[in-house]
C-alpha cells in the first residue's frame, strides 16, 4: 500500500513536495528493462478492426464482432495525435458523450441521461462504487488519471449489469494504463493558461514471466473564472450580501496527484491506485473569504490470480479493497463568519470468481460469483448553528451470481444470453445523532425485493468478414443514494447496431430505445386551505428515450485521418409533460489529423445542443406552479487544435494544444449546488505546451 502524499495547500499555490520528489526520482531513475515495441491499433487496416479483441465487455478476450454491445476504442496514438490534456477533455470527444460541471463534480452524459450511469474500470478493475446509501461523494476522482498514462480506452455502451452488477447502467469505460506493448517508459512536463501545469512519469518493463508498470502524475490549474453578473439573474444579484465575492476568479483552483502500480507474474496480477484531489468549489452562494474547498482521497488495491486448467477451461480469482474519503474541510457560504465542514468515508471489500469454459469452438461460457461488503459508511456534516450531525449506515453485504453463454448457431449467426442474480440487503439501517438537540434516531429502510435479476440477449449476424449486425436487448439497475428509497432505478434497452468496414473507411450506426423506470422524484404538496407545504419522495419516474448514433472514420490518403460522430436522441417524461433536464438532443464530434514527416497536425470539434436545467423542487412553489433551477443554456461548438512534433518512437517529443480556439462562451445548466440561473460559464481558450521524452 503506497504512502499517502502530503495534501496540497491552496494558499501556497504549490503541489505536494512529496509528489514532486517522487516524480523527480522517476524522471532520473534508469529503467531496469528494455524498451517495449510500439504496437498501434490506429495503424491497423479498417478491415481488421472487427477482429480486435476487447476484454472489458465480457471479462474475457472477445473480438468486437462477437460482443453484444456497441464498442469504441481510443488508442494511445490517437490520444497523442489530438493532444488531450486531461481525461475530462478526452471524454468530451468520445462519441455520444457530454460532460457537465457543477464545480464539485463532473457528470458524464450518454444517450439522454446524465450522471452515475457508467461503470469505470482501470485495467479491468471496477473503481469504488459511485452510489452509496446516505453518502453524496462526487465521482470526479474517477477522472484523476493522467492522460499520458492511458494506453487505450474501451467504451462499451448499453446496460452491463449482467457482467458488472449494479451501476453499470449505461455502459462501461475501461482505462488501460499498463500496456507496455503500446508505450514504454517516458516523462513529460506541461504548462498552460490559467496557471495550469502537469508533470508525468512512467517506469516499466517486461521480463519472461511478468511485467511492471508505474505511473505518477500531478496537475494544477487556477480553474474557471468569470463575473457572477454574467451568470446570475437580476434577483440573485440583488440578494447578494455586499461582502460576498463578485466573481469566480481564484475560487475554483485545482490540485491533483495520482500514482498507480500494475504488475503481473506467472498468473498473478496486482493493481494499486492512489488518487488525491484538492480543489475549490461553489456551494450554494458566493464565498466571503477564502472560498469553499474540498479534498478527495481514493485508494484501490486489487490482487488477482488466473489459472488455466486446459486450453478450454480457466479460472480467475480477484480480490479488491477500496476506500474513499470526502473532506469538505472549508465551507464558506450563506453568511459571513460561518464555519463549516463535511466529512464522508466508505470502504469496499470484494471477492470475485470467474470461470471461463469453451468446450468447443462454437460454445463459450462464463460463470461468476461476487461477494461485496461496504462498511465504514459515515457522513458528518458540521455547520453550526445550521446542522451538526453524525450519520452512520450499517455495513452492507451483497452477493451476486452471474452467467453469460455464447453459441455459434451457424457460421454467420452467434447467439448470446446472460443473467445476473443480485441479493440485496434485507433492509438499509441508519443511525443519526443530532448534536444540536441531542437526539439519536435509528431508521430501517426495508427492501421490497431482495432478489434483483438483470439480463441481456443478443443475436449477432456476420454478414461477411467486413459487416456485422447486432440486435441487443438488456436491462440494468442503478443504486439510489437516497435514504428514503430502497429500490434501485432500472433501465431496459433495445438496440440495433450495424458495423461496416472497408480498406479506407468504417461505419457504425445504432438505433436504440431506453426505458428508464423507478426514477426517484421529489413530490411537492401544498394545501391551499392551510398553506402547509411538504416534500415527499417516490420512485415512480419513467423516461422513454429513442435515438440514433452514427460514427464514420476515413483514411482517404496516406497520413490523413477523418472522423464524424453524431448522436440524436429524444427523451420524454411519461409521468408528466415536463421535459427532462440535462438532455441535449444532438451531439456532434469532428476530428481530422495529418502526419507529414515528424509533425502531426490535428483539429477537433464537438457540438453540444441547447439544454434545460432540472426542475426546482427545493424552493417553495406558488400553488400549481413549478420552475426550473435556471435558464435554458444555448448550444455550443468547441474547436481545438494540436501540433505535435515526434521525430521517432523514442527520444524527445513536443506538443502545442489549443482548446476552445474561438473562445466560445460555454455554459453549464444550473444545478442545486451551483444554482446560477444563467448557467456556470465554462473554460475559455486554453493554450498548453508539452515537452516529453520517450525512453
Amino acid at each position: 500500500m503506497p504512502t499517502e502524499p502530503t495534501a496540497c495547500r491552496p494558499t501556497t499555490g504549490r503541489a505536494p513536495r512529496a509528489g514532486w520528489a517522487l516524480l523527480g526520482l522517476l524522471l532520473t531513475a534508469p529503467c531496469p528493462f528494455g524498451p517495449a515495441r510500439a504496437d498501434e491499433l490506429l495503424d491497423l487496416p479498417f478491415d481488421d478492426l472487427l477482429q480486435v479483441e476487447v476484454a472489458s465487455a465480457g471479462k474475457r478476450d472477445e473480438q468486437i464482432r462477437n460482443i453484444p454491445a456497441s464498442v469504441s476504442i481510443l488508442t494511445r496514438e490517437e490520444i497523442a495525435r489530438y493532444g488531450y490534456v486531461t481525461l475530462e477533455d478526452l471524454l468530451r470527444n468520445v462519441p455520444g458523450f457530454f460532460i457537465l460541471d457543477n464545480t464539485e463534480d463532473r457528470f458524464i452524459g450518454n444517450r439522454g441521461t446524465v450522471g452515475g450511469g457508467v461503470q469505470f474500470l482501470v485495467n479491468g478493475i471496477p473503481q469504488h462504487p459511485s452510489r452509496q446509501k446516505g453518502l453524496s461523494v462526487p465521482e470526479i476522482a474517477r477522472l484523476n488519471i493522467p492522460v499520458e498514462s492511458i494506453d487505450r480506452i474501451e467504451v462499451i455502451r448499453g446496460p452491463m449489469s449482467v457482467i458488472y452488477g449494479n451501476n453499470a447502467f449505461l455502459g462501461v469505460i475501461n482505462i488501460v494504463t499498463n500496456s507496455l506493448a503500446t508505450s514504454g517508459p517516458r516523462a513529460s512536463v506541461s504548462a498552460g493558461s490559467r496557471d495550469s501545469g502537469q508533470l508525468f512519469a512512467r517506469l516499466g518493463g517486461r521480463a519472461r514471466d511478468g511485467f511492471l508498470v508505474l505511473n505518477a502524475g500531478g496537475w494544477r490549474t487556477d480553474g474557471l473564472g468569470g463575473d457572477y453578473a454574467d451568470m446570475m439573474s437580476p434577483a440573485q444579484l440583488a440578494a447578494l450580501d455586499p461582502a460576498m465575492h463578485r466573481d469566480l476568479d481564484g475560487d475554483l483552483w485545482q490540485r491533483r496527484g495520482s500514482l498507480d502500480l500494475s504488475a503481473g507474474w506467472r498468473g498473478f496480477s496486482t493493481d494499486v491506485r492512489y488518487s488525491e484531489m484538492d480543489y475549490g468549489i461553489y456551494a450554494l452562494t458566493p464565498p466571503f473569504d477564502q472560498g469553499s474547498a474540498l479534498r478527495l482521497k481514493t485508494l484501490h488495491a486489487a490482487l488477482g490470480y488466473a489459472y488455466r486448467f486446459s486450453d478450454n477451461l480457466g479460472l480467475r480469482l480477484t480480490g479488491i479493497h477500496s476506500q474513499e474519503t470526502y473532506d469538505a474541510y472549508r465551507l464558506d457560504l450563506l453568511f459571513a463568519g460561518l464555519e463549516g465542514s463535511q466529512r464522508q468515508h466508505a470502504r469496499r471489500w470484494e471477492l470475485e470468481f470467474d470461470l471461463h469454459w469453451q468446450p468447443d469452438e462454437r460454445l463459450s461460457m462464463l460463470f461468476g460469483y461476487r461477494w461485496r461488503l461496504l462498511d465504514h459508511l459515515d457522513n458528518r456534516p458540521q455547520t453550526p448553528p445550521i446542522i451538526v450531525r453524525d450519520i452512520q449506515s450499517d455495513a452492507l453485504d451483497q452477493q451476486d451470481l452471474f452467467t453469460e453463454i455464447g453459441y455459434d448457431l451457424t457460421k454467420s449467426l452467434r447467439l448470446v444470453g446472460g443473467a445476473r442474480l443480485t441479493q440485496l440487503p434485507e433492509a438499509y439501517r441508519f443511525t443519526q445523532y443530532n448534536a444540536l438537540d441531542g437526539t439519536l434516531t435509528e431508521t430501517a429502510l426495508p427492501t421490497s425485493d431482495r432478489n434483483l435479476i438483470n439480463g441481456r440477449v443478443a443475436a449477432l449476424w456476420s454478414l461477411d468478414s467486413s459487416q456485422v449486425l447486432k440486435l441487443i436487448w438488456g436491462n440494468a439497475a442503478q443504486d439510489v443514494d437516497s435514504t428514503r428509497i430502497s429500490d434501485p432505478e432500472r433501465i431496459e434497452t433495445v438496440e440495433l447496431n450495424y458495423v461496416r468496414t472497408a480498406p479506407r473507411w468504417t461505419l457504425s450506426a445504432s438505433l436504440f430505445q431506453n426505458r428508464t423506470s423507478s426514477i426517484v422524484r421529489t413530490i411537492q404538496t401544498l394545501d391551499p386551505a392551510t398553506g402547509a407545504y411538504g416534500i415527499g419522495y417516490d420512485n415512480s419516474g419513467l423516461w422513454l428515450t429513442r435515438g440514433l448514433e452514427w460514427t464514420t472514420e476515413l483514411r482517404p490518403w496516406p497520413g490523413v485521418n477523418l472522423s464524424l460522430d453524431a448522436t440524436w436522441q429524444q427523451t420524454d417524461d411519461r409521468r408528466s409533460d415536463l421535459e427532462p433536464g440535462y438532455s441535449p438532443a444532438l451531439l456532434v464530434k469532428l476530428k481530422a489529423d495529418y502526419r507529414r514527416g515528424d509533425f502531426i497536425y490535428a483539429a477537433y470539434a464537438h457540438y453540444v445542443d441547447a439544454m434545460e436545467s432540472d426542475w426546482d423542487f427545493v424552493t417553495g412553489p406558488i400553488a400549481g406552479v413549478i420552475e426550473r433551477l435556471g435558464e435554458r443554456v444555448p448550444a455550443t461548438w468547441n474547436l481545438g487544435l494540436n501540433l505535435r512534433w515526434e521525430p521517432s518512437g523514442q527520444g524527445v517529443y513536443a506538443a502545442l494544444n489549443v482548446s476552445n480556439l474561438l473562445n466560445t462562451e460555454i455554459r453549464y445548466p444550473a444545478s442545486e449546488l451551483t444554482n446560477l440561473a444563467r448557467g456556470l460559464i465554462g473554460p475559455g481558450r486554453i493554450l498548453t505546451a508539452t515537452l516529453g521524452y520517450a525512453f
